[in-house]
């Protein structure tokens, strides 16, 4: 049997928050250039350009203060596929402080109310037996 799960990746953390204000590896690593940080991101969903766009459009403040707060889970995040999920979730398992999630519960709160549509991932997950 198939679970389908949607989520925006921020309510776990800042996967969104992070693609858009962190640097990216194909931009020389320059910092702040918008462009996703996580590696070949998808075209929709956390971390595509059309969440980045939405979220610098609506919640740049927001972004700024995670940028400031959340350097060791940005330097993790840089490092995952977009597609792996695993990887995300243990950079915010391991690399989220209270000083970066006190930056990313006002980023998510804008995220869902802005740009929910354009940040929501699915994901499939294989619950095992038939059906």
């Amino acid at each position: 049997m198939k679970k389908v799960l949607s989520f925006a990746l921020v309510t776990f953390g800042v996967f969104a928050a992070v693609a858009a204000c962190s640097s990216s590896s194909s931009n020389g690593g320059g910092g702040g250039g918008g462009a996703p940080s996580c590696q070949n991101p998808s075209s929709t969903g956390a971390g595509s350009t059309a969440c980045n766009s939405c979220l610098q459009t609506h919640c740049s403040a927001e972004l700024s203060s995670v940028q400031a707060s959340c350097s060791a889970y940005i330097a993790c995040y840089q490092g995952c596929q977009c597609s792996d999920l695993a990887c995300l979730l243990n950079c915010v398992s391991t690399k989220i402080d209270a000083t970066c999630q006190n930056a990313v519960n006002p980023e998510s709160t804008c995220m869902q109310n802005n740009c929910k549509s354009d940040c929501t991932t699915t994901v499939h997950l294989d619950g095992g037996g038939g059906g």
